[in-house]
């Protein structure tokens, strides 16, 4: 799979039309069409997708649970978007008299690293009881398919019989924002927001949701059970861009840089680049990375990124502020750990995305011997966002690594910059983000060129 091309100033996402809408994911494109999409496309992508699972016994259909969830976020499984209710229905079948003693759907998400105790972490459990002899006859709330039915009385009596034909129990569950999850070396509980579904092949770790739907039986009989799981999408703003930044994604203008959009930015601090040239020259130069304000970034846009070379060395600056010698990606980082674990060690994995995007900045500073550069990090609309869950991370960083010039001598090819910054899953409110890589900017390393890796900077994830 080829890195996207450049955009040209295209406005990211999709659901442009829709200043409140989340954006796309994995289904969908990683960036917008050219064309907003009419009223008419939204609503079909608004519409309802069931996914059914059900179980037979001896051969006939015995019971059934079916996920109802909008079509436009699920593709494998049902998926709920933070703040909609999970909704479906149960349809149990008997073709002959049974014991039925209530009739209990379940929602659980789990931090899973193992199979074994301790490596499993419920932080999400709700269970809604959709009928139980208690509440009487079940025909008297809900009648069989074919019958009518009737009002039920304010207390009804136990219902201690059996029970035979079809019925339907519609549910809705409503998902709580953050759940209170006891955690650390003194398993002191602390206030978490629900994570997005995460489960990757080559981590261990998981964030998974299910719900499942029981049958209870007398105690000499076993319950049974029906389980899916679903996929689950936390909604994260992040703050409104500064003035200048909005106004120009507004009017379609240029975005400016450092100098001319100062509070706008944000500065790390200067690093001393050494370096040598091939007959023995020794340089410094000081180099500065900003990143756009807020340090929050949507997935499915772009993180807009300014690098300053300072120096007297004209050449040196000149073979450091090209495009192709910048090397900088974003860096997912992914900690977990497990109970099972005596000393509470973190597990952590790195990854990193494709490289960013440079071109030489139209805006530059009146002084001799400084050189500004633009770039920008294209993101993909299905990277996971910023989240925490007890033991369980997933953070990010824009990482500058040592520069790739040929005609100097950089001695390391490790990180020099590395800035924390957050994923969100939403659009600020106002104008979207725009790209402005020019045309023929693409970068000339296909994702999945990660043979011959030479260094750390050579490896992506996405």
């Amino acid at each position: 799979m080829a890195l996207p091309p450049s955009y040209d100033g295209e406005p990211l996402g999709d659901w442009n039309s829709d200043p409140e809408a989340i954006p796309i994911l994995t289904d969908l494109p990683a960036y917008a069409p050219r064309q907003r999409p009419n009223a008419s496309a939204l609503a079909v992508r608004r519409e309802p997708k069931e996914f059914y699972y059900e179980m037979k016994r001896n051969g006939k259909l015995f019971a059934s649970l079916t996920m109802i969830s909008d079509a436009a976020y699920s593709r494998h499984m049902a998926t709920y978007l933070e703040g909609a209710p999970l909704k479906g229905r149960v349809r149990l079948t008997l073709d002959k008299p049974d014991a039925i003693l209530s009739v209990v759907v379940s929602v659980q998400g789990q931090f899973i690293t193992g199979a074994n105790e301790g490596e499993q972490l419920t932080f999400l459990h709700i269970s809604k009881t959709l009928w139980s002899q208690s509440e009487g006859d079940p025909r008297s709330g809900n009648s069989p398919a074919g019958g009518s039915s009737s009002v039920a009385p304010s207390t009804p009596p136990k219902f201690s019989g059996k029970i035979q034909g079809d019925y339907t129990w519609p549910f809705s569950i409503d998902l709580p924002k953050e759940v209170l999850v006891p955690c650390g070396n003194r398993n002191e509980p602390q206030v978490f927001t629900l994570p997005e579904t995460f489960n990757e092949r080559h981590t261990r770790a998981s964030i998974t949701y299910d719900v499942s739907v029981r049958f209870v039986r007398t105690k000499l009989r076993a319950d049974h059970r029906i389980a899916a799981k679903f996929g689950f999408i936390p909604i994260i703003r992040p703050p409104p861009f500064p003035p200048l930044r909005r106004l120009a994604y507004q009017e379609e203008s240029p975005l400016l840089g450092p100098i001319g959009d100062p509070d706008g930015w944000h500065s790390m601090d200067p690093i001393k680049i050494k370096a040598r040239t091939l007959n023995n020259r020794h340089i410094l130069i000081d180099c500065t990375l900003f990143l756009a304000k807020p340090l929050s970034y949507t997935r499915g846009s772009v993180i807009p990124i300014s690098l300053r070379l300072i120096g007297d060395d004209h050449q040196a600056l000149d073979m450091l502020s090209s495009p192709k010698a910048i090397v900088a990606r974003l860096r997912r980082r992914i900690k977990y750990h497990h109970k099972s674990v005596e000393s509470l060690a973190w597990r952590d994995s790195l990854d990193h995305s494709q490289l960013a995007l440079w071109w030489p900045s139209a805006e530059q500073s009146e002084q001799r011997g400084v050189r500004y550069v633009n770039g920008e990090l294209h993101l993909r609309a299905d990277i996971k966002p910023t989240a925490a869950m007890a033991s369980f991370r997933i953070e990010y960083s824009v990482v500058l690594f040592s520069f790739d010039s040929p005609g100097l001598d950089l001695g390391s090819t490790e990180m020099l910059i590395e800035q924390p910054v957050n994923i969100v899953t939403a659009f600020a409110s106002g104008p979207r983000a725009r790209m402005y890589a020019p045309p023929g900017y693409e970068s000339e390393i296909p994702v999945q060129e990660v043979s011959n890796v030479r260094s750390l900077a050579d490896l992506v994830f996405f």
